[in-house]
């Protein structure tokens, strides 16, 4: 407690003094008084008003001085870099993306963003045709960071994110490309035919359903020809630079095939000494596999897709080939019902054969095409 005393003209005086320090670095408000000659007792009283009176000032400094960039820049020393998640992309992906689509925002002052504020950003982004996901994580982003800063006690607790209840814009819903059986077995035939090195990846892709960094994860330890069956326990996060959970944090198993089962065993004596798989591929470790699909699609004649797209053809054919909804999530390592009726989507499984009763186009009476312009006399 800053009380300090003095003589003066042979009493005994006060001064009093605080300093309310910010989390901002470099904000503080120092206060101090000289009080003369009170009792001890008063000048307690005369602190607390003080104390009280610099905390209100060093608020209202924050308010008015902490601008979008440094609570960002915050957020990525004490969270991302330091923090609790380091081990974590996610946070990482939320500071770069709002670094990028809330540029205009930097140097206004956080309780001046406004719900209107974050629609704006909104526009910027349709503007640049970026997905509906992707301007959906930043609003999450900013829900986030807001959330965090709230928590810490580093903006006060009434001022709310301005992406809080803010919908998405309405976007118009494509459906995504992908390819059919015909197309998977001409694409993966002339990879075969001219030895193209993701040959053996694409295939092991549509085969198993796997994401990308769990296939280059996988080991020839989790393959097992005994009891023919693949187990998915981790995937590689190219962030980080090592293997790690998968993304919903739990092991898989994924039966092989008696086509893949021949593949594996082909595959083995090629890549056996390294332990993995699948071959290192420099361009798949840099992250240009959808890249190179791509471009190959477009060579063989088939639907453009990413290879991401591998785990949608996966997903399709198990679904048109009968197999049920929940198996299918199963094997593929999806958790979340709704954005898996995607996928139902697309293979057209929930509403094949819902107009057969449906019987209304005349074709044939006793075995003769009718004559319509006849039949249009009728009426």
């Amino acid at each position: 407690m800053a009380i300090k005393t003095y003589q003066k003209d042979g009493h005994t005086c006060f001064k009093i003094q605080f300093t309310s320090r910010s989390r901002i670095a470099g904000l503080m408000v120092r206060l101090q008084r000289d009080l003369g000659a009170v009792s001890h007792a008063e000048a307690k009283r005369e602190y607390e008003k003080l104390k009280k009176e610099a905390e209100a000032k060093r608020i209202e400094k924050e308010r008015n001085g902490l601008v979008w960039r440094d609570l960002l820049i915050r957020f990525y020393r004490e969270v991302v870099l330091n923090g609790p998640y380091e081990n974590s992309t996610s946070k990482r992906d939320n500071y770069n993306a709002l670094m990028m689509h809330t540029k205009s925002w930097l140097h206004t002052p956080v309780d001046q963003l406004r719900p209107m504020s974050m629609k704006l950003i909104f526009n910027e982004m349709e503007k640049k045709e970026l997905s509906k996901g992707r301007i959906k994580s930043v609003r999450s982003a900013v829900n986030t960071v807001f959330d965090w800063a709230r928590l810490e006690r580093i903006i006060p607790a009434h001022i709310e994110s301005p992406a809080r209840g803010v919908s998405l814009p309405k976007a118009e819903t494509k459906m995504q490309p992908i390819l059919n059986r015909d197309e998977i077995r001409l694409f993966l035939k002339k990879a075969r035919e001219i030895d193209h090195e993701y040959y053996y990846l694409w295939a092991v892709a549509v085969s198993t359903g796997c994401r990308s960094g769990e296939l280059w994860a996988l080991r020839w330890a989790d393959v097992s020809f005994e009891t023919r069956m693949i187990s998915i326990t981790k995937s590689f996060s190219s962030r980080l630079g090592y293997d790690k959970s998968t993304k919903t944090k739990e092991s898989r198993q994924v039966p092989i095939n008696t086509a893949l089962e021949a593949l594996l065993k082909e595959l083995k004596l090629k890549t056996a000494s390294t332990g993995y798989v699948l071959p290192r591929i420099t361009s798949w470790r840099r992250g240009e596999a959808s890249k190179v699909s791509r471009s190959f699609c477009i060579a063989v004649g088939v639907p453009e897709i990413t290879f991401h797209s591998t785990r949608a053809c996966f997903a399709v054919q198990c679904l048109v080939s009968g197999l049920d909804v929940v198996t299918t999530m199963k094997l593929g390592g999806w958790k979340n019902v709704k954005s898996f009726q995607h996928y139902i989507r697309l293979a057209g499984v929930d509403i094949q054969g819902a107009t057969d009763a449906l019987d209304l186009i005349p074709q044939y009476i006793e075995g003769k095409r009718l004559d319509f312009a006849k039949e249009r006399k009728r009426f």
